[in-house]
């Protein structure tokens, strides 16, 4: 068996009731990589806390993980999963939704602060490390201010979900060339596709 040398986390919350909500595009995004790439389903693993399951890319083993921790403590289920095996920071991509960014764009950060994501809060705050590759995942917010936990809960509207369904796309994509290539291709060419797109 290959050792796992990279590996994607998507976050979001566990349950059905928050399946299509906003704060779930991470869980979105990793739901296209399996089905696009593989087909396969992802399997609950108890000892990292999360759903998992696994990719070929470019002849790489790549573990995409659901953390089933609920968002505000992804951070337990990322630091287990590094534990369990092997996998130094420096090579994990956490994708998660950004209420700063209008709908339908990404960007790409290799390191930097979790702004107001409690997600990436708790990652950073585990791992204590701040040099963590992501993905940001437009979701909007509408020009809205203060308590934003009522928006990020709510689903997309159905006039939002030809986006929703572009920008998870787009992101998914992303992560391939991630595993492919390095954080400067990323950066060069899907942080710069925004102002053209």
């Amino acid at each position: 068996m290959k050792p796992i040398k990279k590996i994607i986390f998507g976050l979001g919350n566990p349950g059905a009731g928050y399946k299509h909500n906003r704060h779930n595009i991470g869980y979105k995004v990793l739901d296209r990589l399996s089905e696009v790439r593989s087909g396969v389903s992802f399997r609950r693993k108890l000892r990292i806390d999360a759903l998992v399951t696994k990719l070929d890319i470019e002849g790489d083993d790549v573990l995409l993980i659901k953390p089933v921790t609920f968002m505000n403590n992804s951070g337990v289920c990322v630091k287990k999963t590094l534990g369990g095996y092997g996998v130094t920071p420096d090579n994990i991509l956490i994708v998660y939704d950004d209420i700063d960014l209008p709908l339908g764009t990404i960007r790409f950060r290799e390191k930097g602060s979790a702004g107001s994501h409690r997600g990436i809060d708790s990652i950073i705050d585990v791992l204590r490390e701040k040099n963590i590759s992501r993905i940001r995942v437009g979701i909007g917010n509408v020009g809205r201010a203060g308590d934003l936990s009522d928006y990020v809960l709510s689903n997309f509207t159905r006039d939002e979900l030809g986006q929703v369904a572009s920008v998870v796309a787009k992101a998914a994509d992303a992560c391939i060339d991630w595993v492919k290539f390095d954080n400067n291709y990323v950066m060069r060419n899907y942080n710069r596709k925004q102002s053209e797109d």
